[in-house]
């Protein structure tokens, strides 16, 4: 890859970013994992009341845009769901297995190849054979469903998702300022060079930017969201045969989210390019011609929907407990 190519790729990653460019001893996650009622990683975390029948069924964890597989927020959902369910085997998917290369693979890479390294680690773990629930928080619950259409060898069971760009992301976190004429003006920049090819096949979150006014130019240029949505002329079978195989797919939106543009992705919502108004997950495109295997799943009664209250990744130790009661740690 040129210097050129690197430059412009790591300024466009700023612009998503939010803030300066991270020396690599420097690098802050930007989706970071905030759990715990309060915010208190060290309340106890009771176990139900029920003996779980049988071995608890394998958890997968995939962590977001500038976390890492390591990270207090990854260790503590860890934490609680081994403590809801004795003797379950957890993992959390890690790109490398040094916490700050991991962190900074979730910013530069592309994510086809990421894929494809997280689909032949989950299927040489012998604990994940018999198949395996799977969590992915933020941008890691849209690798963690790609996972699933695209990974024959690996069974998941249900697909837990927490404000999840499946739809994509088609603006900058929101500007705190409205007024703020610098914030404006970066969104600018990103929608002239996010479709660049050195962007698309090198910066992680503009692989899924997708913008509906621009729908042709997602369309043709977008290196990983546009095709495992399947919403090119030229359709994956294997992708809508794989997706609608799962048990149970959760959607989790958080009502306050101003790093998620548009928040609604998070439940598979769009927007009308010519109206700006919302268009409801049975109106969408991917729903009405099941491009991916939805309506068969949404109507089998196999689609949950929650809506947190707060911003993103604002999770409380009890909803992580309700996920882990009743859709984590079933019996083979």
């Amino acid at each position: 890859m040129q210097l050129s190519h690197i430059i412009n790729a790591q300024y466009v990653l700023s612009l998503f970013s939010g803030y300066s460019l991270p020396s690599q001893s420097s690098l802050r996650g930007q989706e970071p994992i905030i759990v715990g009622d309060n915010v208190n990683e060290n309340s106890a975390v009771s176990v139900p009341d029920q003996a779980t029948l049988g071995y608890p069924r394998a958890v997968v964890l995939w962590h977001g845009l500038g976390d890492n597989y390591n990270s207090s927020g990854m260790n503590r959902v860890t934490e609680i769901f081994e403590n809801l369910h004795p003797g379950i085997f957890v993992h959390s998917v890690r790109l490398d297995e040094s916490p700050s290369a991991d962190q900074q693979k979730s910013l530069f890479g592309n994510a086809n190849n990421e894929l494809d390294i997280a689909c032949k680690q989950l299927q040489n773990i012998t604990e994940l054979q018999s198949g395996f629930d799977i969590i992915g928080f933020s941008q890691g619950g849209v690798f963690a469903r790609a996972l699933i259409e695209r990974c024959s060898e690996v069974s998941v069971h249900n697909l837990i998702t927490f404000g999840s760009p499946h739809n994509g992301v088609s603006e900058l976190p929101m500007c705190e300022d409205p007024s703020d004429w610098f914030c404006k003006k970066k969104n600018e920049v990103l929608k002239r060079q996010v479709w660049y090819d050195s962007v698309q096949k090198h910066v992680i979150p503009a692989q899924y930017f997708r913008d509906p006014v621009d729908y042709e130019g997602y369309l043709e240029h977008s290196n990983f969201l546009a095709d495992i949505n399947n919403e090119r002329a030229e359709t994956n079978a294997t992708y809508k045969e794989n997706f609608s195989k799962i048990n149970k797919f959760v959607m989790i939106l958080f009502d306050e989210d101003t790093t998620l543009v548009p928040k609604e992705s998070a439940a598979f919502e769009d927007y009308d390019p010519v109206t700006g108004l919302l268009v409801p997950f049975e109106q969408t495109r991917l729903y009405r011609e099941d491009l991916i295997g939805l309506r068969q799943l949404h109507r089998a009664g196999k689609v949950d929907f929650f809506t947190l209250k707060g911003d993103h990744m604002t999770i409380p130790d009890s909803f992580l407990v309700e996920v882990g009661q009743k859709y984590i740690g079933s019996p083979y």
